[in-house]
């Protein structure tokens, strides 16, 4: 039987690998994904104040923290039954919706548009955020740079720095924020708007325009119907700080 790694994967936030194993006819006989690492939160959490999660937890990603902050928080709502006001639930939304933004930009941009905008037949050594930006050009570039850079600086602002933050408490935030900064919020959402718009636009000209690209996407190496799971609001509308969770199957219903 032959051995096929692949280590590590560079298409994702953290560390992992694909053992594929081949058997004698050189058909694939197991493949397995491997996460090799231990962080060991569960462990080192137990018999710590349930209030220290929310500056804990965030450290298991310094890609993603946000999200873990946030999760925290709310778990620490439930344990001590608060329910946060409406004002501090919209704030820890906005929070998380300029990490939305941010993130995504990583992963579409950094993490998916190598092998989308270069193409697979690209030397391995060019697909990469700079292989990107010297297709796109360098004025897209400083777009995507500056585009992240805003929404970080939202992060920043609401969660006190922009990795790790400060921000969520049980019931509440530990920060409000001043009409100065609301308006330059509301002015930097604006721009995120256009930003994303852009964005699938692009997505449609480089990748949707392309024959080889979509019929390589809907092929059956590439295509596994799945269930899909989320979180939907009161008008059955995407959600993803609150709401009820929805799950779909592959037929789409």
């Amino acid at each position: 039987m032959k051995k096929v790694s692949i280590d590590p994967i560079t298409r994702l936030e953290g560390h992992g690998k694909i053992d594929i194993f081949l058997n004698e006819e050189g058909d694939v006989a197991n493949a397995y994904f491997v996460v090799p690492e231990l962080r060991g939160f569960e462990k080192f959490a137990e018999g710590r104040r349930v209030e220290e999660m929310t500056d804990i937890t965030p450290r298991i990603c310094g890609v993603c923290p946000e999200a873990h902050h946030m999760a925290s928080t709310k778990a620490c709502d439930a344990v001590f039954h608060v329910d946060p006001p409406p004002t501090a639930k919209k704030l820890r939304e906005l929070f998380y919706s300029a990490f939305y933004v941010a993130d995504h930009t990583v992963h579409f941009y950094i993490l998916g548009a190598p092998d989308f905008v270069l193409g697979p037949d690209a030397p391995v050594a060019e697909r990469n955020i700079l292989g990107v930006i010297h297709k796109v050009g360098v004025e897209i570039g400083t777009k995507v740079i500056t585009s992240r850079g805003k929404a970080m600086d939202i992060i920043g602002m609401l969660g006190g720095r922009k990795i790790h933050p400060t921000f969520g408490l049980p019931g509440g935030v530990s920060k409000a924020i001043t009409e100065e900064e609301r308006q330059q919020i509301e002015a930097t959402a604006r721009e995120e708007i256009e930003f994303g718009l852009f964005s699938l636009q692009l997505f449609r000209d480089v990748v949707l325009k392309n024959k080889a690209y979509v019929d390589l996407i809907l092929s059956d190496g590439f295509t596994m119907p799945t269930y899909y799971m989320g979180m939907v609001d009161e008008n059955n509308k995407v959600n993803f700080y609150d709401g009820k969770v929805r799950v779909v199957d592959p037929e789409g219903k």
